[in-house]
């Protein structure tokens, strides 16, 4: 008895489909696989590596697929969730690297953004911070000031892995340039503020602003304090001053010298307290004209101030909102 032959067009159609399976297909997983190819890998070292990644069926044929297209492949950080064999060729062959993602949000410190890049491993915080008092760095993009401190835009990045810490700060840097329009300098300038004192205290309304229409209200009051020769006693910059992120501070921490505690030095402090967004930044150039000197948050959870023209009514609004605190805790209970 004969054995059964397929017919030619049968035998076609599983070639195709293994071919199809092979190389058009997608592979992968539901999460993105982030696989680091060194400078200097051969093409079956790739291959093996993406195979193990689960981006190939076949390292052979993806090999082979190299071979033919006769354009290198690039070293670098590659992440997929699901990719096709081609597919992965032709990002490989134009280096489209992984991009970490980085968020820098309005009210963040340098110190936080330096944080930031080391937890995704794109650099030390150190040389981060380094690279932002660079003389020569600040110098390249324009900044009198002492640090980058104030010019790093919110906003969230993407970055390769292997940029080096001054060309990240760079971006950051020229994106507050294309993002804050030159009129608000210029504003500022009309309140008798340099771009520097005039970034430093949209960062404290920045950090004091809870609501958004209060931004030049407050803006308004550490302008009238400045122009009264009053110090600003402002809580953010005793914060920065200490680096007390996360804990709240204390009557001693008010007490202690230091260029940016606002409490013991008249004037705004030598820079800015962290990064403020284009709303902080607005209200600081165009401030509210008010007749107010002080302000105390409200103790009723609605996270807007109180705010008074004279010592006597602000402390009287403090015990006001410490009583209505105390009420409103015993509430809760």
């Amino acid at each position: 008895m004969r054995g059964m032959r397929l017919p030619l067009s049968v035998i076609g159609v599983v070639l195709a489909a293994a071919m199809a399976w092979l190389l058009l297909l997608p592979a992968g997983s539901r999460e993105v696989v982030v696989v680091d190819i060194p400078s200097g890998a051969s093409v079956r070292e790739i291959a093996a590596a993406m195979k193990q990644a689960g981006f190939l069926r076949s390292e052979t044929w993806f090999h082979i697929m190299a071979r033919l297209s006769g354009r290198p492949l690039k070293a670098g950080e590659y992440g997929f969730k699901r990719i096709t064999p081609w597919g992965l060729l032709r990002a490989m062959q134009d280096g489209r690297v992984f991009l970490h993602r980085i968020l820098v949000k309005e009210g963040d410190a340098v110190d936080q953004v330096a944080q930031s890049l080391e937890r995704e491993k794109l650099c030390g915080a150190a040389l981060f911070m380094k690279a932002s008092s660079d003389r020569k760095v600040l110098d390249n993009l324009g900044l009198k000031s002492a640090t980058a401190e104030g010019f790093c835009y919110p906003d969230t990045y993407l970055f390769p892995r292997g940029m080096k810490p001054e060309q990240m700060l760079s971006r950051m840097v020229e994106h507050f340039f294309e993002m804050v329009p030159d009129s608000l300098a210029t504003e500022a300038a009309a309140q008798g503020l340099s771009r520097v004192q005039w970034v430093a205290l949209a960062s404290i309304v920045e950090k004091e602003a809870r609501v958004a229409e209060e931004r030049p209200v407050i803006a308004g009051v550490y302008l009238n304090r400045l122009r009264k020769g009053m110090r600003l006693e402002a809580d953010p910059t005793v914060v920065y001053a200490l680096k007390h992120w996360d804990k709240p501070i204390s009557i001693r921490d008010l007490k202690t010298d230091h260029p940016y505690n606002t409490y013991k030095r008249k004037g705004l402090p030598p820079g800015p307290i962290c990064n403020p967004g284009l709303p902080a930044l607005e209200a600081a150039a165009r401030p509210a004209r008010v007749p107010y000197l002080f302000f105390v948050t409200r103790k009723d959870g609605s996270m807007r101030h109180h705010f008074s023209k004279t010592l006597a009514e602000h402390e009287q609004a403090i015990q006001d909102s410490r009583v209505k605190d105390r009420a409103r805790k015993k509430a809760g209970k």
